[in-house]
């Protein structure tokens, strides 16, 4: 499948862009719901780079060049504390053994409760990850190993607080990426991960909501991806729509996943008994 390497770019820049913009809005404006709003605002775009744009990288699927999906990580991947090398090696066990013990969903489930009855979904899906919990949840779940991977994680990010020290604007540091980071990126990430297979009858469900998904660079399209991992992200509503549109758990909004996710599944119907052949003379 085609990938295109000034799509990967334009869509990288577009977000980069938007954290900046918002962030700019949010000081020129000066008030605290101004600032509440640009966080979750950016957010949203830290998600696209450091969920859906590092996703991509790890399928190979930003550059032709498939060496370019890694030395750009610095891009879509280290500002979030990981390498892509640390997330192909999870992820790859999550698409060869969806479901099954080995995968990491099922852990990350475990610990969210969405699998330890009696759910509370309402605590669940609207206010545990917004607390805080889910910020907590990744970055205890970040490492530095293997050493080439933590190396490059501590040198970005020391050039990172260098750069901003210099220019004496550690608080925008803070203010505009980590607290954004910590606490509106980690729970759409929390939403993400919930939302791709919790409750589902198929495996998989994918929330084709035309915002979110032109936001986040059809990160909802999670059936078709399932499928075919090597088609890159701005060809997934197409493949979606040709090769699998009535196949997988559909929604369309976030409150819809919601009602889907605290929906009893069905239980399986029963198959009827095969009927015997008449003996021929």
């Amino acid at each position: 499948m085609d990938r295109s390497g000034p799509r990967a770019l334009l869509a990288i820049g577009r977000d980069w862009t938007a954290i900046v913009a918002l962030a700019w809005a949010s000081e020129r404006i000066g008030h605290p719901a101004a600032y509440v709003a640009a966080v979750w605002a950016i957010g949203v775009f830290q998600f696209a780079l450091g969920e859906s744009m590092l996703h991509e990288a790890s399928h190979y699927n930003l550059f032709r060049a498939r060496q370019w999906n890694l030395w750009l990580e610095p891009l879509y991947s280290l500002p979030f504390f990981r390498t892509v090398e640390q997330f192909q090696k999870e992820h790859n066990v999550h698409h060869r053994k969806l479901g099954s013990p080995e995968d990491h969903i099922q852990v990350d489930y475990h610990e969210y409760g969405v699998t330890r009855p009696p759910q509370k979904w309402f605590w669940l899906w609207f206010l545990k990850p917004a607390t805080g919990w889910a910020g907590w949840y990744y970055l205890r779940g970040t490492s530095l190993k293997p050493w080439g991977s933590g190396a490059r994680i501590v040198g970005f990010w020391a050039v990172a607080a260098a750069a901003f020290w210099a220019a004496g604007a550690l608080d925008l540091l803070l203010l505009y990426w980590l607290v954004p980071f910590f606490w509106s990126f980690a729970s759409f990430l929390y939403w993400s991960e919930i939302q791709d297979h919790c409750n589902t009858r198929s495996g998989t469900r994918s929330n084709l909501s035309p915002l979110m998904n032109r936001l986040t660079h059809n990160n909802g399209y999670h059936f078709v991806h399932h499928r075919y991992p090597a088609i890159p992200w701005y060809r997934l509503p197409e493949a979606h729509r040709a090769l699998c549109p009535e196949e997988g758990d559909v929604s369309h909004s976030f409150l819809e996943t919601y009602r889907q996710i605290r929906a009893p599944l069905p239980a399986p119907e029963p198959v009827a008994a095969e009927r015997p052949v008449p003996a021929t003379a």
